[in-house]
């Protein structure tokens, strides 16, 4: 019951707004002859205790008024409007006075940019806040569902039984959900106690979450069983932080070898391009760090079951023309990789080290780099430091010469692995490498350009080798002298410095021949027209005899190997082309090539290895490459490499890769997706060793795509490579949304 007392100004305010509404009720009463509003589709205004710019807009099919003409019933296609907010709904009761709004049915709710909707709600236009009940939301590709929701700031709903999901949220396949939660700005959610379900069922829990719903953070689960790490689950939680940086928060179970943690930040500016990176920390403790008494005894001295590896890769653009990169690897042994980052250690069996900064100009690079070993178990070349400035080729002034240059003073370094009986040595120097070219063209088509050059290198130490023969006392079985022998041997010691002089002239010389072999459809997709382009090209070197040979210096890279040489580069390069969607495009381009030595050693053949080098493009669905080098001096294949790939994505893509490499490697990969953009579809992989005849792995997925999720299931078999020495089996299953492609967890070795 309403006090019969009320404060003066209370009331004055209440009468004023009461007067207000009934003018407006008045004003909207039919004249003689018309349709009352009640009865009718009509739209009316009406002021409440606010200023008229805070007016409520009520359209609907059908009006009613209370006796006081402070409440609203609107029937039918309800649409009440004040500035940019909204309610639209079946049936809605509107107090003018306090300016809520109690709706059912079909409701959408607009406010501050932000939807919502549901079957019941009350929302307050004034304060922002309301009651919105059972609704749904959505932020692609997530959808929000809760069973009830209140309002309790302007940008803040509370929620009870929350349901997410990339499914439609009737009938979810997977969804994540919470007893209660928070969504602030439409965006950020906030969740305890959050269980992931297939279905009805739960699988996985989770104690608390916060997520950006416009890059909702995913979670990476594969479960699976691998005979040398029994049954594992591998995790993975994917967060974005803000803008730049997100992370990436890793849970590994393995039955047999226990438990991984790692925590990943990566970061990426995609407005301005001037950064992007990541920061790896990533650790295991290995219950069996080797998988029989073989490897026990090539590892129990440099391992133990703390394993890790802490990694750093970052390239920040300081400037347009300025730039820093950075590589850093510290890894607890040198099998962490093979055993748990299969997949990294396939890309860089020994991880980088290394740190360059640099200036682009138009003119030249300049800049500092280092590059240094921080696992003692390596070998490496240690550049500590090591600066250098180069200059592109470009024009002396207004003659017609053109400069070329490049600078670089190093501490040397040549370290070896720990327990390794070779010692290290290094060395400053410093290489500068200019040289001067005359481009010239002749009759037209021919292209000259002579070149003349010197390059100097300083060396703060030589290698000295000295001979020495000892006297060595020759035993039977039973200890006793016998005689004695000699034995000679070479010892390396330091010597001088030097200045190491290459004085180097050369010619090259290249034209290209052109001839039209069809005019016309060729028959090849929409192509037309057929030509041929010829183009020989020869470089003539003579880089005359050092002061200083390779075997007097410390050898650390290909700088100290150069010596004196005579000899004519010569090459063919073939094209056959055709205009392709209006555009020159090569079907075939084949590239030979070879070395004459012109004043060869005793050891050497006049004509050098052949190389050969063709790309394949006859097809768009088609590309077939091949490359490799021809031993003239022992009449072999020294290497070969080819590859081909066929795409036809509604049925499948196919691609075959061959690598050999005389007394190293005889190795064929395939790799077969069936269906790839089908509901149903497989992949198949394999990699046979031609030398021995045996398959060094084979993996075969199964992948079924339903409505919103992605359903794997792998087989991956090593012949031979268990502990026991049979076939090391892994097998997997991955789960993913449809709409979050991709996974980070690698299933080791």
């Amino acid at each position: 019951m309403r006090s019969p007392f009320q404060p003066p100004l209370q009331a004055v305010r209440q009468l004023i707004g009461t007067g207000i509404a009934v003018l407006a009720f008045l004003a909207a009463l039919p004249a003689p002859g018309q349709t009352p509003a009640a009865l009718a589709p009509g739209r009316q205004a009406m002021a409440g205790r606010l200023a008229a710019a805070d007016v409520l807009d009520v359209a609907a099919d059908s009006l009613a008024y209370d006796a006081s003409g402070r409440f609203v019933v609107a029937r039918g296609n309800v649409k009440i409007t004040s500035g940019q907010d909204s309610v639209s709904a079946d049936f809605a009761r509107v107090d003018t006075i306090a300016r809520t709004v109690h709706a059912r049915g079909n409701i959408v709710i607009h406010y501050r940019g932000n939807i919502w909707q549901g079957e019941e709600a009350t929302y307050d236009f004034q304060a922002g806040t309301g009651d919105f009940g059972a609704f749904t939301a959505s932020s692609p590709p997530w959808h929000i569902t809760a069973r009830d929701s209140r309002l309790s700031r302007p940008n803040r709903v509370e929620l009870d039984g929350v349901m997410l999901t990339t499914c439609e949220p009737d009938r979810p396949e997977y969804s994540i959900r919470a007893a209660s939660g928070s969504l602030e700005d439409n965006n950020i959610l906030r969740a305890k106690h959050l269980r992931f379900q297939l279905g009805p069922v739960p699988f996985f829990y989770v104690p608390y979450l916060r997520a950006n719903l416009e890059e909702l953070a995913k979670f990476e689960f594969t479960p699976g069983y691998s005979s040398s790490m029994g049954a594992f689950l591998l995790t993975a939680y994917n967060q974005p932080l803000n803008d730049v940086f997100r992370s990436r928060t890793h849970f590994d179970v393995r039955s047999r070898r226990g438990i991984g943690l790692g925590q990943d930040l990566i970061w990426k500016d995609r407005v301005n391009a001037t950064h992007d990176g990541m920061a790896r920390a990533y650790y295991a403790h290995d219950n069996r760090p080797w998988k029989n008494e073989e490897q026990r005894l090539a590892r129990e001295e440099l391992i133990n079951k703390d394993r890790y590896w802490l990694q750093l890769k970052d390239r920040y653009n300081l400037t347009d023309r300025d730039y820093l990169i950075t590589e850093l690897n510290y890894v607890s042994d040198p099998w962490l990789l093979t055993d748990f980052f299969d997949d990294e250690y396939q890309k860089n069996v020994q991880p980088e080290n290394r740190l360059t900064l640099a200036h682009r100009d138009n003119r030249y690079t300049a800049g500092v780099g280092l590059n240094m070993r921080l696992n003692d178990f390596y070998g490496n070349v240690n550049r500590l430091p090591e600066a250098f400035l180069n200059f592109n080729r470009q024009q002396i002034f207004e003659t017609p010469f053109y400069y070329e240059g490049a600078n670089t003073l190093s501490y040397l370094e040549r370290v070896y692995p720990s327990g390794s009986p070779r010692d290290k040595y290094d060395a400053f120097r410093f290489d500068s490498y200019n040289m001067v070219y005359w481009p010239t063209r002749h009759f037209g088509f021919l292209s000259l350009i002579p070149r003349a050059g010197y390059r100097g290198t300083y060396y703060s130490k030589t290698l000295s080798r000295t001979t020495v023969t000892n006297i060595v006392t020759v035993t039977n079985d039973l200890g006793e002298v016998i005689g004695t022998t000699n034995q000679v041997a070479t010892l390396l010691s330091e010597g001088g410095a030097t200045w190491r002089n290459l004085p180097e002239i050369g010619l090259a010389a290249s034209f290209k021949a052109f001839g039209n072999l069809y005019r016309g459809p060729t028959g090849l997709e929409d192509d037309e027209d057929l030509r041929h382009i010829a183009e020989p090209y020869a470089d003539y070197t003579l880089r005359f005899e050092p002061n200083t040979l390779p075997e007097d210096l410390w050898q650390f890279d290909g700088v100290d190997k150069l010596d004196y040489a005579n000899a004519l580069f010569l090459g063919m390069r073939n094209y056959l082309q055709t205009k392709r969607r209006g555009a020159a495009h090569n079907l075939i381009y084949a590239d030979v090539f070879t070395t004459l030595n012109m004043d060869p050693d005793d050891d050497e053949e006049r004509l050098g290895n052949i190389g050969f080098k063709t790309e394949w493009r006859p097809w768009s669905w088609l590309t077939w490459d091949f490359d490799g080098i021809y031993d003239t001096l022992d009449d072999r294949i020294h290497t070969f490499h080819t590859s081909v790939g066929v795409r036809a994505p509604d049925h499948f893509n196919l691609n075959v890769d061959y690598r050999y490499k005389y007394n190293t490697r005889d190795v064929i990969a395939g790799d077969l997706e069936i269906l790839p953009e089908q509901r149903w579809s497989g992949r198949l992989y394999a990699r046979l060793n031609l030398d021995d005849s045996e398959l060094e792995e084979h993996s075969y997925m199964l992948i079924h795509r339903t409505r919103c999720l992605g359903i794997g299931l792998g087989l991956r078999i090593r012949p031979n490579d268990s502990a026991d020495g049979e076939d090391n089996y892994t097998v997997w299953l991955r789960l993913w949304p449809l709409a979050f492609p991709g996974f980070s967890s690698s299933l080791g070795g």
